[in-house]
């Protein structure tokens, strides 16, 4: 009697052959093998985003810069620079971080947080105006 019969011996040769070759695709689908973890991060983070999102890079060096992506490659990706318009090319591994931002006008343009007068002045006058009941239903 036996315990295979064909057709679990050719099942189980070709998943032996899928298990065989699963690390050499795995292997080849990566972005960049050389670069190191923080700057595969970034990578995969740029990755995600369309071209003309707005980025806010900080560098490693403590610089900051901002503007629309363009193109990201292996090594490095490029951006437009908000202020000058001018591309800028940057590596991977020289970014400390980068995050979405918002569309950047120009200098001043940033969200502010103002304090709402108005609503404070109809809270108060409704205040004043139920004391003065209060005090006149007395």
């Amino acid at each position: 009697m036996h315990i295979f019969s064909r057709s679990s011996i050719v099942y189980l040769a070709l998943a032996a052959t899928l298990i065989a070759s699963a690390p050499v695709s795995r292997a080849q689908a990566g972005a960049a093998p050389s670069l190191d973890k923080h700057a595969r991060k970034i990578h995969k983070r740029l990755a995600k985003y369309p071209p003309g999102t707005y980025v806010n890079i900080v560098l490693r060096d403590g610089s900051e810069s901002a503007g629309a992506l363009s193109t990201v490659h292996a090594a490095s990706f490029t951006i437009t620079n908000a202020d000058n318009n001018a591309p800028e090319t940057h590596n991977y591994a020289d970014v400390a971080k980068v995050q979405k931002g918002r569309e950047y006008i120009g200098a001043g343009s940033e969200a502010e947080h103002h304090v709402h007068w108005v609503r404070w002045g109809i809270a108060g006058a409704a205040v004043a105006g139920a004391a003065v009941a209060a005090f006149e239903v007395r």
